[in-house]
């Protein structure tokens, strides 16, 4: 939510974790104070997931069960927060590799299983840090492969490559406690990392491919068109979507204006086949999410429709109760008087 909403009361409905060490700032179920309030928006906060009854009632069909991500989770913050040069020296294969890949098969197989509702299913959750960025990543590129029928040898390289796609940023050289990409080289750091542990030539391209662009004007290396491997250019989409909609809780910019500037640049930016497949697979609002309309009004999305994207059908949020929430069912796409304005939470 967005903490210009939080009220104190209010319930955290995750952990909130420090970004730069990984400490834990404050406890899942914890009631946050005007106080706890004032010191997040102090350390540049702008998002709070806050425990709400009736979103959580709508979003308990998630593509993939919620042990399956706390694993994720654990393997990836036990790996983001090593050292530098531990991650350099060591074999990671033995330690995480393994493992993250066994989870990999689990993702896969429940999200075929979730695919013909893949739009009214929780997929990508708000980003807290670059777990939730890579967990997302993953999840949104394994619907779309499935969507376009990749085999499962493919689908395993992909959701791999998604997952570890911006590794590299955590051996990234530092300087004066800041890191350094002279050049935006992480792609570079992060294929040579997952080379030397053998993670598979594919995956490592994806790592190396993520931010080139579909006319050459990419980096790190500036490759065009059928240069870049397929799979390296769906990751690229799934990336920049989710950082685009993470950036928007921030910018205040409309996921409607996100998408048309993303089918705007097909062939361009992106490929344009595998970018109409993402969308058909991709959700604008996930269902659960509560936002404003340009009446002022609150409503939670309860239901998408595939090619209506900025259009799902919402229930309008009771005023002054949050919890309980029945107001009136609206078809957005049946009322073009009435938009989608402000995502308040996700």
């Amino acid at each position: 939510m967005l903490i210009s909403e939080i009220k104190a009361g209010m319930v955290l409905a995750r952990d909130m974790f420090d970004d730069d060490n990984g400490t834990l700032l404050l406890e899942q179920g914890i009631a946050l104070t005007e106080d706890y309030i004032s010191r997040l928006k102090q350390r540049g906060v702008t998002n709070i997931s806050i425990y709400d009854p009736f979103a959580a009632e709508l979003k308990k069909h998630t593509v993939i069960a919620p042990e399956i991500r706390a694993e994720l989770i654990r393997c990836f913050r036990s790996l983001f927060h090593k050292k530098s040069q531990y991650m350099l020296d060591s074999d990671l294969r033995t330690i995480y590799f393994k493992q993250i890949q066994q989870t990999v098969g689990q993702i896969i197989d429940e999200t075929e299983k979730n695919l013909g509702q893949i739009i009214n299913v929780q997929v990508r959750q708000p980003n807290e840090d670059e777990i939730d960025h890579a967990i997302n990543v993953c999840l949104l590129v394994v619907a779309t492969g499935l969507y376009i029928k990749l085999p499962r040898p493919v689908l395993m390289d992909l959701a791999l490559g998604a997952l570890f796609h911006d590794l590299g940023k955590m051996v990234m050289p530092v300087n004066d406690g800041l890191t350094v990409d002279p050049g935006c080289l992480h792609p570079i750091y992060g294929q040579q990392l997952l080379l030397k542990n053998k993670a598979g030539a594919i995956i490592s391209r994806i790592a190396a491919e993520h931010h080139e662009r579909y006319d050459g004007q990419g980096y790190p290396s500036g490759l065009a068109g059928k240069e870049i491997h397929p799979l390296s250019r769906l990751v690229a989409i799934a990336n920049y979507f989710d950082n685009m909609i993470d950036a928007a809780a921030k910018t205040g910019e409309s996921r409607s204006t996100i998408v048309e500037n993303m089918l705007a640049n097909g062939n361009t930016f992106f490929d344009m086949y595998l970018l109409r497949a993402f969308f058909h697979t991709t959700p604008l609002y996930s269902v659960g999410c509560l936002v404003r309309l340009n009446n002022n009004q609150k409503a939670y999305v309860i239901k998408n429709k595939v090619r209506f994207a900025p259009t799902p059908t919402v229930q309008l949020a009771q005023q002054n109760t949050r919890a309980n929430s029945h107001g009136q069912i609206i078809d957005l796409a049946m009322k073009p008087q009435l938009a989608i304005v402000d995502v308040i939470a996700d």
